[in-house]
């Protein structure tokens, strides 16, 4: 028990040195200063060259914001974005006017246009639609398509449109509580075709939002032009016309 605690003291005394010892090493070093620089040259240079940056993009910042606020057309009503509806204003209207433009650039046949809630990022208000709330509206740089199916194709994109609770659908209506296989064969017979040419945007036509049906079909064709500037030309046209933009809910998607 002696021993431990003779132990325990040379222990510490030996501690005790050993710090004493090493402050006085540090003591006799010489004095080291370290010069710190000043970094206020550096903030008046950051400052001048933000100025000088801002003075060189203030004409473009200026000319952006004007195109971004003129007003394209007037809407007599509000376009609210809407989820869980199979059919909306705003759908109805992207869809319909997709159709109206693109029918004047593509040469070919288009017989149902087709698009996604999910694409439509915005409410319209009622009063002023400038140029930058279509771009609200649209902000992707998707073009629009006309993909060509078959009969098999076009029933899968029907049973999709009944599994998801409807899409933006332009050139078709359709009553779900019926059969739908006996009367996707009817409308064929009746058109007397094999083929039906859908218009939806490039992103959708390769499988964008589930939409598998598009993938590999008979054809594939650009119209020339991109969904948000088909939204552009066709609210520039209306205004042109003195027409303003008006909603129609027209039962296109019937579940009961």
């Amino acid at each position: 028990m002696q021993f431990f605690f003779l132990t325990y003291q040379f222990s510490a005394i030996k501690k005790v040195v050993a710090v004493v010892f090493i402050t006085f090493l540090l003591a006799c070093q010489p004095a080291v200063y370290e010069k710190t620089q000043d970094s206020s040259i550096n903030i008046i240079e950051t400052t001048i060259e933000h100025q000088q940056a801002t003075v060189l993009i203030s004409p473009y910042k200026e000319k952006l914001e004007k195109e971004m606020n003129e007003v394209l057309v007037l809407s007599a009503e509000e376009f609210p974005k809407e989820k869980g509806k199979p059919e909306t204003k705003l759908g109805n209207l992207v869809a319909d006017l997709s159709m109206e433009i693109a029918q004047k650039i593509h040469d070919g046949n288009i017989d149902v246009c087709m698009l996604n809630f999910g694409g439509l990022r915005t409410s319209l208000p009622k009063g002023e639609i400038t140029r930058g709330k279509i771009f609200e509206l649209m902000p992707f740089e998707n073009e629009l398509v006309v993909v060509t199916l078959s009969e098999i194709k076009f029933f899968e994109l029907m049973e999709y449109l009944k599994n998801v609770g409807g899409q933006p659908i332009s050139g078709l209506s359709f009553d779900f509580t019926i059969n739908i296989e006996n009367e996707i064969k009817n409308l064929f017979s009746q058109e007397g075709t094999s083929e039906i040419n859908i218009l939806t945007s490039d992103y959708l036509a390769n499988g964008g939002d589930n939409m598998t049906f598009f993938l590999n079909p008979i054809n594939y064709e650009k119209v020339g032009i991109k969904l948000r500037d088909a939204i552009i030309q066709y609210c520039v046209e209306q205004h042109a016309q003195g027409k303003q933009l008006n909603g129609k809910i027209e039962g296109r998607i019937i579940y009961e």
